[in-house]
């Protein structure tokens, strides 16, 4: 997939501009609760039509901060995101993003496996509640948007399949201005203006889970 973003604003007015600059994919957030970031089917739509594709990323809580990293939120995210991702009918087999956008330290590495650990689960809450109601269950990944360490830990515990390296050169220690080994998608800045709309800049390994409608 190359070059793209990532962005929290409606790019709908922005797709033959993104396109002209290049761009293959757009990062966009899922979310229940701060709902003026999240993607909709018309705009998914919209995005599809001008022959991008859409990366999935949750982040609807305060991801910034340690202590919203618990068992219970992971579980209820998970269920979440995944109805989300099947109502707005993205393709089976690619990924959530779930983000961690702060500098987590070996001290709060529990907390995010198990806030990962509820990721897991929360998937299969949304498998049970689609098959007891007697809807299609469509099958997704698990990915992680974070540091250097927190994609380290996640793929060591076999709790993501997909990897999305933030930027941020001096978190882990500074490792993590270094590309992690094996990333999906990586970040190489933050807070740009690009076609009129505040976007963060990021690169492909060509096999980080796009869908198009």
């Amino acid at each position: 997939m190359g070059n793209g973003i990532h962005t929290a604003t409606n790019v709908s007015n922005a797709l033959t501009c993104l396109k002209n600059q290049g761009k293959t994919f757009i990062g966009r957030y899922f979310a229940v609760t701060n709902t003026w970031k999240a993607l909709t089917a018309n705009e998914a739509q919209k995005i599809s039509s001008a022959g991008l594709y859409i990366l999935s990323i949750w982040e609807d809580g305060p991801a910034n901060s340690p202590n919203y990293f618990t068992y219970n939120q992971g579980k209820l995210d998970g269920d979440n995101a995944f109805n989300y991702a099947a109502d707005l009918e993205q393709s089976a087999d690619t990924p959530i993003y779930f983000a961690v956008d702060f500098d987590a330290t070996t001290t709060q590495k529990q907390s995010i496996l198990d806030y990962f650990k509820g990721i897991n689960d929360g998937y299969l809450q949304y498998i049970y509640e689609r098959q007891k109601a007697g809807e299609q269950v469509v099958h997704y990944k698990i990915g992680v948007y974070g540091s250097y360490d927190v994609l380290t830990w996640c793929k060591d515990q076999g709790i993501a399949t997909y990897f999305f390296q933030a930027y941020a050169p001096g978190w882990s220690s500074g490792r993590n201005a270094n590309p992690w080994s094996g990333y999906h998608l990586r970040q190489t800045a933050s807070n740009q203006s690009l076609c009129s709309i505040n976007v963060d800049l990021d690169i492909s390994n060509d096999a980080a889970g796009g869908w198009k409608l």
